[in-house]
């Protein structure tokens, strides 16, 4: 017997037609097809304002059609996708927009010349305005069909009708209160600061090999998404400059450090790349979404919004800038980082009967990435980077009857690299390891 206040379900199937006369009448369609109103005709002409609107008003419609189920009815389903690729295109001309106005105020530096004869800086802001007339005239092929399919479902709403959405103004800048902390704050945060270069190393590192990897243009770019570039991937990479920036803004924006102009010329490029990141992140999102098994609805997407050539500017433009602007300081935040490391180096010696093979190495790596900060090991004049199990076989291989190596770097990776060497570097079993490498057992 069920509870006497249990009214049964809440839910109720309404028929197609039925909810089309809703959403003739519904405000967020409504609002959004008076900011279709103020649309320019021309790709040219469309500026942040209209981009902002447009994310705005198509955010407030999908998530009305997504309450009554549209993407899940045969009916409604290309509406609600040709709505919802038209907030998505939209986010990221917006952030492209974002870019254009305010890169010149960054400080980046892009220095060197294209093959072309044409300087990198101009060659950038060219195809900058080239990515975003592209998805302008993506976003207008988008709302004619939008128009076109409200009209075959009977659902557009009256001529006139709506809000005044297109007179809203779009804000530039967060209200604040005088940043005058930075004079009361100590300047002496050198460690974090060393673990954030050391940091954009990594990511820097990982941003040349994967512009190593991008096809020529003209080649198909299909392989290349599979393998590189997956939304997964995507997110991220925007992720791991995000968490750039927010560290950059928490250890170096309140102190003394941050007036030091190669520090705020490194916060320029992260951000330059975290919104062109941002940028490959929905357009990602957006290609993943229109691809694998091909429906009706995907097919008609892909006939509006071209794949190939979406992702030429995917991977030829946004992709290869974003990582352009964090190689390009990879030699300058290099040569900072002695400013800030506390450098030392030691001497230490295989003990008698133990060799340098993957299990002992990946020991050391470990060490090295529990501090965060850069370690090399050094034999003679030659050096590698400690933090790379790969990299620190290759090494040792080149040096096999080597029975020490010199290790430098910040004190306390070295210090409890001593304590590594000092007790077989593992070989005894970890049990032996001394309390303060325990978190060398863990796994």
């Amino acid at each position: 017997m069920g509870d006497a206040g249990d009214a049964g379900s809440r839910d109720r199937v309404i028929t197609e037609a039925e909810f089309s006369a809703k959403l003739r009448q519904a405000a967020p369609q409504a609002g959004l097809f008076a900011v279709l109103a103020g649309m320019p005709a021309k790709a040219d002409e469309i500026t942040r304002k209209h981009h902002w609107l447009l994310q705005e008003a198509a955010h407030e419609l999908e998530t009305y059609l997504d309450n009554f189920g549209a993407r899940d009815n045969q009916t409604f389903i290309l509406y609600a996708e040709l709505n919802a690729s038209l907030r998505n295109l939209a986010v990221s001309a917006h952030t492209l927009g974002h870019v254009l106005l305010r890169y010149p105020t960054y400080g980046v530096d892009l220095p060197g010349t294209l093959p072309t004869g044409e300087s990198s800086l101009v060659a950038f802001t060219t195809e900058l305005a080239a990515c975003t007339r592209y998805l302008g005239r993506a976003m207008l092929a988008l709302i004619a069909e939008l128009k076109k399919e409200a009209e075959r479902l009977g659902a557009a709403p009256a001529i006139g009708s709506g809000s005044r959405l297109h007179d809203a103004e779009v804000k530039e800048f967060r209200l604040h209160l005088p940043s005058d902390l930075r004079q009361a704050q100590r300047a002496d945060d050198d460690g974090a600061i060393t673990v954030l270069l050391n940091d954009f190393l990594e990511i820097a590192r990982e941003a040349k090999r994967v512009r190593a990897k991008v096809p020529p243009r003209g080649a198909s770019l299909r392989a290349f998404m599979e393998q590189e570039l997956t939304e997964a991937v995507a997110r991220k990479y925007q992720s791991n400059v995000h968490s750039l920036q927010s560290s950059y803004d928490t250890h170096v924006k309140p102190t003394q450090h941050h007036e030091l102009r190669e520090l705020k010329r490194l916060r320029g490029h992260i951000s330059l790349a975290y919104h062109l990141l941002e940028v490959v992140n929905d357009l990602v999102h957006f290609y993943e979404r229109h691809e694998g098994e091909k429906t009706a609805t995907q097919l008609a997407i892909g006939r509006i919004v071209p794949p190939d050539e979406l992702l030429d500017h995917v991977v030829h433009f946004a992709l290869r800038w974003a990582a352009e602007a964090l190689v390009t300081v990879e030699p300058m935040v290099k040569q900072l980082m002695p400013r800030f490391m506390q450098q030392h180096v030691v001497e230490l010696a295989l003990p008698d009967g133990i060799h340098l093979h993957a299990r002992p190495l990946n020991l050391i790596v470990r060490v090295v990435r529990r501090h965060g900060k850069p370690v090399e090991i050094v034999v003679d004049a030659e050096a590698s980077s400690a933090n790379s199990l790969m990299g620190l076989i290759l090494f040792v291989g080149r040096h096999p009857q080597r029975r020490s190596y010199t290790f430098r770097g910040d004190k306390e990776p070295l210090d409890d690299l001593q304590r590594l060497f000092a007790c077989g570097l593992g070989e005894n079993g970890l049990e032996q390891l001394p309390s303060d490498l325990a978190y060398l057992r863990e796994r």
